[in-house]
């Protein structure tokens, strides 16, 4: 299987969290569905459902600095066994930085990398032409 793409542009608001998690989870869902079990499979779909939650939280909660909300791009990549998603943000740049798990101290916000870094296999974040990117991906 050669690769494929899938490109979807959601307005960058509170209330798109929801569909961009849901489609990110359908599309793992149909990326998976003939090679794993129904545990496996509902594992790695929720794994691309939590990330993309946190990932689009972030891209909207940053775009709250400015004046208008910026839209949001998600690209997936389908290859033969990895499923690779990009999301592209034109808003303020983001802090990378991953804290350590605090329980004592356990604050409401500041753990969304953390989160994705642990379901996804690999997790790059940069920036490029004044457009956040994060890229992750999960092998078979």
């Amino acid at each position: 299987m050669n690769s494929s793409n899938i490109t979807i542009t959601l307005p960058g608001e509170l209330r798109f969290i929801r569909l961009a998690s849901k489609i990110a989870s359908n599309t793992a869902s149909l990326f998976t569905e003939t090679r794993k079990t129904e545990a496996e499979n509902w594992e790695f779909a929720h794994a691309f459902e939590l990330a993309v939650s946190e990932a689009f939280t972030n891209a909207v909660v940053h775009a709250k600095k400015q004046a208008a909300p910026q839209p949001v791009t998600i690209t997936f990549t389908l290859e033969e066994r990895k499923l690779t998603l990009a999301m592209r943000d034109s808003n303020v740049p983001f802090s990378t930085r991953t804290p350590s798990p605090d329980p004592e101290n356990y604050p409401e916000n500041g753990y969304g990398l953390l989160l994705i870094r642990t379901v996804m296999d690999t997790v790059t974040l940069t920036r490029e032409n004044d457009t956040n990117i994060i890229t992750m991906s999960k092998t078979l």
